[in-house]
């Protein structure tokens, strides 16, 4: 979802009906299941930047509320495309400071529960899910919060009744956590640990494939801790993986676990080249 250095430039009129047709045009361009045309993200970007600065507050409010409302009828519709727009519109504009910034933020993080909770579509999830290391980072209390409640929902669907995209948003949205707010995660590695493997033996191999990039994720955060305490994880780990290697295991359970022994000799081997 990188932006383009270069932006398509559309005229915008100071007040009035122009800079909603501009947003419009913008927004449509960027409804598509493909790449969307070269600029279109920081079009959006630059065009938000530039009504934040020549509207009038009760204008650019305005503004702003015809790209919410917006937003919100793409993700509520069931057409991919305009359900990507949406996402692509949120994620760049995550990073955008305006007036009332921290609305901006709440209301970006009900977009993403919403996203998460009822979409299906993988493409959907992914793109949900890249929202979640800009949000770690823009720090404040408000976000530290979303943080926790979207780990605690993650590893929720994970101990619940399998339901395959809830299973595929979850260890999407712990890998994010992992990555970019290893310090909330950090409290949360035990849960981690005991129900990654729901995910790991899941018979979907997407669900399998993301969740051990969860599992690499989480494993970088143990890194980061003393030995003992490292060591013990790694010991839990690995009888956990030997749990279902038997003769009439179902063939995805031993993918799974394969795939962790693999995460688990993988950082076995950089401690040791790192002595």
């Amino acid at each position: 979802m990188g932006s383009s250095t270069q932006a398509i430039r559309y005229p915008v009129a100071t007040t009035g009906a122009g800079n909603i047709d501009a947003l419009n045009r913008v927004l449509a361009d960027l409804c598509t299941r493909s790449n969307p045309k070269d600029g279109a993200a920081l079009t959006l970007r630059l065009l938000v930047e530039e009504e934040a600065r020549d509207l009038s507050g009760e204008d650019f409010a305005h503004f702003m509320d015809h790209l919410y409302d917006r937003i919100t009828t793409f993700l509520n519709c069931n057409e991919v495309p305009e359900n990507m727009g949406a996402l692509r519109a949120i994620y760049e504009l995550m990073d955008v400071t305006i007036s009332e910034n921290a609305s901006k933020v709440a209301k970006f993080s009900n977009y993403m529960r919403a996203a998460f909770e009822t979409k299906r579509d993988p493409k959907i999830l992914v793109l949900s899910s890249k929202f979640l290391d800009h949000l770690a980072r823009s720090g404040g209390a408000m976000t530290a919060d979303e943080v926790e409640r979207q780990v605690k929902v993650a590893l929720e669907w994970l101990r619940g009744e399998r339901i395959e995209y809830h299973h595929f948003a979850a260890v999407l949205i712990l890998k994010e956590m992992a990555e970019n707010a290893s310090t909330v995660f950090n409290v949360h590695v035990s849960e981690f640990v005991d129900v990654i493997w729901v995910a790991l033996r899941d018979p979907m191999l997407a669900v399998q494939g993301k969740d051990d990039e969860a599992l690499r994720a989480c494993l970088c955060v143990i890194k980061k801790r003393e030995t003992r305490w490292r060591v013990q994880w790694y010991y839990r780990m690995f009888d956990a993986t030997q749990d279902v290697l038997g003769r009439n295991a179902p063939v995805y359970s031993i993918h799974g676990s394969l795939l962790a022994v693999g995460e688990l000799l993988r950082f076995h081997l950089q401690e040791v080249e790192a002595l």
